[in-house]
């Protein structure tokens, strides 16, 4: 008897995580021109329906630094080619646009809720982790499978068994969290509803910066 498994992961949202050097953009100037920003207000572009420093659709804003992505933005597209020649399997040729389209800064007891990347027809979304120390919130996805807000109560006792830490088990939870460190780059489908839960005591504010990415045939 063959006692080998194989496995494949059917409907899966796949969630690709990847280290970007520090050394291979001016991480310290966006860095401080982030936070001086923040210390200009703490609250930047509110909706209303956050509490969050962030730059979307703030960017041309005089009141605060622009920020300059010119050198980070050579290197997600040396990034972004790398993964869509070895991670994505296709059966057509394509290209590829990417944008920068926000930075976030949190410091405690601010929020980000829960939202995606798909309004303006984008199909990759990404979250780049600048400034990510111990006690920062993780980024935390909602399942988008119907079943799982009911399997707690269906089945309680799998609910229980399963290591609700292993992301092959997270088909079953609502929510799970992506761990990272700083310096990580996450890339996952726009459609993936995520939300940042309301940041704890800090001394650091937690800096991200997200992109989204579409693909097209080539013509």
């Amino acid at each position: 008897m063959n006692s080998k498994f194989t496995k494949t992961n059917l409907f899966s949202c796949p969630i690709y995580k990847i280290r970007i050097d520090p050394n291979s953009y001016d991480k310290e100037k966006i860095l401080n021109d982030i936070k001086y920003n923040k210390s200009l207000k703490n609250t930047r572009n509110n909706t209303h329906i956050c509490d969050i420093h962030h730059s979307y659709n703030d960017f041309d804003n005089e009141d605060f630094r622009i920020i300059n992505y010119e050198k980070l933005e050579v290197v997600y597209s040396e990034m972004f080619n790398n993964f869509f020649s070895k991670e994505l399997h296709t059966a057509n040729d394509f290209r590829f646009e990417f944008s920068i389209v926000n930075y976030t800064a949190m410091t405690e007891g601010q929020w980000f809720p829960v939202h995606n990347h798909i309004d303006t027809d984008d199909n990759f979304a990404s979250i780049h982790y600048l400034n990510f120390k111990k006690g920062h919130n993780l980024t935390c996805f909602g399942n988008p499978a119907t079943f799982a807000p009911f399997i707690k109560k269906i089945q309680p006792e799998m609910n229980d068994i399963l290591d609700n830490s292993v992301p092959e088990n997270s088909y079953i939870w609502s929510h799970f969290e992506v761990s990272v460190k700083e310096d990580d780059m996450i890339i996952f489908p726009a459609v993936l509803n995520h939300e940042i839960g309301v940041q704890g005591p800090t001394k650091e504010p937690r800096i991200t910066i997200a992109s989204n990415v579409k693909i097209r045939k080539e013509k």
